[in-house]
């Protein structure tokens, strides 16, 4: 929905030579609006104007095209090629037309461009180009391999802080391997990487020398404190890729990677735990496989602990109150997401008067009740399944657990269930990517009967 400023700005950049001849007499702080409007409605020539003359500090396409408060809609995703031209030439247009340095206030440009061989010629262009380009994150999202290479070079490897490589980036072990041998990173403070990189499953010799190669590579970058490493298989081999790392992590994501006791014993008692804020263990069986090592870890995490992710996690009925226990020390917690377990209604509330006792809770992320689907549903839900639940039901316990919350005072905590989980923003792009992940799992086990009947033959 559109606020009445969002309509009125929609309305002033909708006349391209009357918004352009008016700019100069525009309040600063409505910079951002009529910039999202006229991206909104491709108004090139005005969004030429707004960045030439821009007042502010930063420009962050991410932030001014994202959800507002005036327009919900997230148009980061949206391309427009005369939008980002307008774009580029109001920034050279910036730096070209105002010399004098006191004139400028703009000190970080954020473009995030989605278009490869734009962010090249730029990149290219760095050394002669007046306004330089200082890329310290940089994201690689469905990319060849060959281009990430010759792209992530181009960034200056030596300035990066945060580096994700996500979505059917097709980065394998060998791969990382080969980056981090010939390329050096510092300063990186944040490491994401795409599903499967790590596979122990189909591991060789060889393979488990490469894995300690890229452990001591990790340890070598002395200012890294976030790993990000959801769906690889690394089963009895976290301690080789953690135990070298000279700086405890704060962040950690190993949702959906087979960790077995052994993992979880390392994690709970290594260096890291005392620092971790934010963890992600999900699509593990805690409550079975590991229970006293996990709230262990939990004990020793209390103190810094703001994140904790267990989605599909098989948490059901019988484990609330041990999860209760482990979740008691953890004072400064401000985000617990727990989709996907199979808990009843009454598990729900039982859970929920206990999280109003946590004073440092912000958000919530539960699951529908199990009682709300068909009897017989089996955990975890398939994505077909996950929407047949009887929506009425649902909503009346959403309501009695947000009336815990008001009765407690605690209005202040967000509780949602959004279905297809948290993983990341790009819902579509994440499915795609599992997709791809799901589709090489299946091909590799049908290589495996194949091979096993040969055999047999």
């Amino acid at each position: 929905m559109k606020s009445l400023r969002f309509i009125s700005a929609e309305a002033f950049v909708s006349n391209a030579e009357f918004a352009r001849k008016s700019l100069s007499s525009i309040a600063h702080n409505l910079f951002p609006l009529l910039f999202k409007a006229s991206y909104l409605l491709e108004q090139g020539e005005v969004i030429h104007d707004l960045v030439e003359n821009w007042p502010l500090v930063d420009f962050n396409m991410g932030k001014l095209l994202g959800t507002t408060v005036d327009y919900q809609e997230d148009l980061s995703h949206r391309t427009c090629a005369v939008c980002l031209e307008s774009c580029l030439t109001g920034l050279r247009d910036y730096v070209l037309n105002h010399p004098s340095p006191h004139v400028k206030r703009l000190k970080v440009v954020d473009l995030t461009e989605r278009n490869y061989e734009l962010v090249v010629q730029a990149l290219l262009k760095k050394c002669y180009c007046p306004l330089k380009i200082c890329c310290v994150s940089f994201r690689s999202d469905n990319l060849a391999l060959q281009k990430f290479f010759y792209i992530i070079k181009l960034t200056d490897p030596s300035l990066l802080r945060k580096l994700e490589i996500v979505h059917n980036v097709r980065l394998e072990m060998e791969h990382l391997e080969i980056l981090f041998n010939s390329i050096h990173f510092p300063l990186l403070m944040s490491l994401t990487l795409p599903a499967r990189t790590f596979n122990v499953r189909r591991f060789t010799a060889t393979d488990e020398q490469m894995l300690t190669n890229i452990g001591e590579k990790l340890g070598e970058m002395t200012q890294l404190t976030e790993l990000s490493m959801p769906f690889s298989i690394l089963t009895g081999r976290i301690q080789s890729l953690l135990s070298p790392l000279k700086t405890p992590l704060k962040k950690l994501d190993v949702s959906n990677c087979s960790l077995n006791h052994a993992d979880m014993v390392y994690l709970a008692n290594s260096f890291h735990v005392d620092h971790l804020e934010a963890l992600d263990l999900s699509g593990h069986n805690i409550p079975d496989l590991y229970p006293s090592t996990f709230f262990k870890l939990l004990s020793h995490s209390s103190s810094v602990l703001r994140s904790l992710t267990l989605e599909d996690c098989n948490i059901q009925d019988t484990h609330v109150n041990m999860l209760i226990l482990g979740l008691s020390p953890c004072q400064k917690l401000e985000e617990f997401r727990f989709l996907g377990n199979p808990l009843s209604s009454h598990a729900l509330k039982q859970l929920f008067t206990f999280l109003c006792e946590l004073p440092m809770l912000k958000n919530v992320e539960f699951p529908v009740p199990m009682d709300c689907y068909p009897i017989g549903i089996t955990y975890p839900i398939d994505d077909v399944s996950l929407c047949r639940f009887d929506h009425q039901k649902y909503e009346s316990v959403a309501e009695e657990l947000k009336f815990i919350l008001l009765q407690a005072n605690r209005e202040d905590v967000k509780a949602s269930t959004p279905l297809f989980g948290s993983y990341d923003a790009a819902v579509q792009e994440t499915n795609n990517e599992l997709g791809a992940y799901l589709i090489k799992s299946f091909k590799e086990a049908v290589e495996k009967f194949t091979t096993s009947l040969n055999k047999m033959g």
